[in-house]
């Protein structure tokens, strides 16, 4: 309790410290106009302004356990002065917002499996289509309805935007959740995960049809009459062209991509220019179908989830994570609290807070409901009622919605008067309340499970680990065993992660196999003139396979070595360096 205190003292100590910092370092920018060389120098101070409180949101999220883009909202709303230099410079704002975003997008597109995309497409489409517009459609009318209950006035194009902008899930505050469940249903995780790409895409292209609407000085009476325009021939033509370029722009991404992993498969080497030109390519074919009048965002999405990464390109990987997790995303939200003016924000706490939880818990239902419902009747694989409350209740908000706000304000929209703080408050609340809910709420519905194991591994004497997914251990345990006996290393533990796989069936057809393995292995030495005495053992674990390496490591350093694939392990190079254990990889 006390080292909590601490941690949250800290924390609104740092934020304190920074909003007076801020207060002071404004001043600079009028000191900076008296010398020569003061734009370049502002430019220099806002870029390393930002660098450094990335760092801070890394630091104090893990701090405070809370979401790292709460934290850089927070912090922009602290920051705002020393930030005002680029909110308030449209030009450079919508730079930066159409760079993250790209680069936000080409993420999402990487983390979807695509062969699992097609197995579910038609889940996927219904849930990222119809049922984001059914979430657009209704949330523009809770805004516009609730609003005046709080003596608030909105206007219809304020409601209009916010319920496409704020109608798609995000991917970066979902995953990590998702990682620690194992699901009855896999299909469920692959739907959410999938969902929450795709409907960045369409929420985009939606928001830019209204957007396009409103920029045409075309005024609609009421809600109905904005979204039945979606569907006229004007609309059509829009999305026409931006779905066509964007999906060819992003084709021909995927294609020299492609041309950079076969090259690496026949080089055998990656250099750090790798990561320039992957980089380049999302941004490049973001440019061309803009130019072109298409969706950039669209034809970066396109390009990620098509191109698959292989270990060819781990350290360009890995940089580009970093670079849009560690720096463009939490660059995204504390523009977006340096927009926010704080006493509007107090102003629209009431109207936001009551439009975000009608949000989360019946317009969110609603739509899944209506779009998934009719896969509880057909295909494969079901989806059943409980699977669907559980995908109510995932609704996280975060960076796109987040670079839709920034564009807008970009934009300089008139009438947008409480936008930004009622979306604002629909991102704090869904990021705060359902990603701490989301493995009670499975565990509730009985749709999954937590992947933990409460226990250690012990042992007596000094062993070898090989650890397996599945079954390969099979054909790899016969290596294994040589290398232990002419080590002299008397044990063999053979460790089994399942995780998304797991049925208590399979666990069991697997240990059947490893010991009559094990049996066998016993018979073919038993006449063999040597002293060492080798025993065998199997253990399956609930976590994932890194996690149970990473506690091994930390715990138990009588293990020799750990025996591992090459395809499956999580480890970067440098990661696997900082561990205790010596690990042999094998093909």
């Amino acid at each position: 309790m006390k080292k909590n205190t601490f941690r949250y003292v800290s924390a609104i100590a740092c934020v304190l410290i920074l909003t007076l910092i801020s207060d002071i370092g404004k001043k600079f920018y009028d000191l900076f106009h008296y010398n020569s060389e003061g734009e370049i120098l502002s430019i220099f101070f806002i870029i390393s302004t930002l660098f450094l409180l990335s760092f801070f949101v890394f630091y104090l999220s893990h701090l405070v356990k809370l979401p790292s883009f709460v934290v850089a909202i927070i912090l922009g709303i602290s920051a705002k002065p020393l930030l005002v230099p680029i909110v308030h410079h449209e030009e450079v704002l919508a730079a930066i917002v159409g760079i993250g975003a790209t680069l936000i997008l080409f993420s999402g597109g990487l983390e979807i499996p695509f062969k699992n995309f097609r197995k579910l497409i038609w889940k996927i489409t219904s849930v990222s289509f119809i049922g984001l517009l059914i979430t657009a459609f209704l949330f523009s009318w809770g805004v516009w309805l609730l609003a005046p209950f709080f003596n608030l006035e909105i206007s219809i194009i304020s409601a209009v935007l916010l319920g496409a902008l704020l109608a798609s899930t995000d991917p970066a505050a979902i995953i990590p959740v998702l990682k620690k469940l194992r699901f009855r249903n896999r299909s469920v995780k692959e739907i959410i995960i999938s969902e929450s790409a795709v409907t960045d895409v369409v929420g985009t292209l939606l928001t830019m049809v209204f957007l396009t609407l409103s920029l045409s000085k075309i005024d609609f009476s009421n809600i109905n009459t904005w979204y039945a325009a979606i569907f006229s021939s004007n609309s059509a033509l829009i999305l026409t062209k931006q779905l066509l370029f964007g999906i060819i722009l992003g084709l021909s991404g995927y294609v020299f991509l492609e041309i950079l992993l076969r090259f690496k498969k026949s080089y055998g080497k990656e250099f750090e220019a790798d990561s320039a030109f992957f980089i380049s390519i999302p941004i490049i074919i973001f440019t061309f179908a803009i130019f072109m009048g298409g969706s950039g965002y669209l034809a970066a999405f396109v390009a990620g989830l098509i191109f698959h990464l292989t270990e060819h390109l781990r350290e360009t990987e890995k940089f580009f994570n970093n670079l849009v997790d560690g720096f463009m995303k939490p660059i995204i939200f504390i523009l977006l609290g340096a927009l926010v003016d704080l006493p509007n924000l107090i102003n629209y706490a009431p109207v936001g807070i009551t439009v975000a939880l009608v949000f989360m818990f019946l317009i969110r239902p609603i739509a899944v409901f209506l779009s998934l419902g009719i896969f509880t009747k057909i295909g494969k694989e079901k989806l059943s009622w409980r699977d669907l409350l559980f995908i109510s209740f995932v609704r996280e908000t975060g960076a796109i919605p987040a670079v839709l706000m920034l564009t807008i304000v970009a934009l300089g929209i008139s009438g947008t008067e409480g936008l930004i703080e009622i979306g604002m408050w629909s991102i704090l609340l869904t990021l705060i309340i359902e990603p701490i809910l989301t493995p009670f709420v499975a565990k509730y519905l009985g749709v999954a499970e937590t992947m933990r194991d409460e226990d250690i591994i012990k042992l007596e004497k000094p062993a070898v680990m090989l650890v397996t997914r599945g079954e390969s251990f099979i054909e790899r345990f016969p290596f294994v065993n040589d290398w232990a006996i002419n080590h002299n290393v008397p044990k063999i533990v053979i460790m089994l992660c399942l995780e998304d796989k797991y049925s208590k069936e399979l666990e069991d057809q697997i240990r059947t196999k490893a010991e009559n393995m094990f049996q066998e292995a016993l018979a073919k030495i038993a006449g063999k003139p040597h002293h060492l005495k080798m025993t065998y053992k199997f253990i399956s674990r609930k976590g994932s396979l890194t996690d149970n390496i990473n506690a091994i490591s930390k715990t138990d350093h009588r293990f020799i070595s750990i025996f591992v694939g090459k395809k499956m392990l999580d480890f970067y190079p440098e990661e696997i360096k900082n561990l205790s254990i010596p690990f042999y990889f094998m093909n």
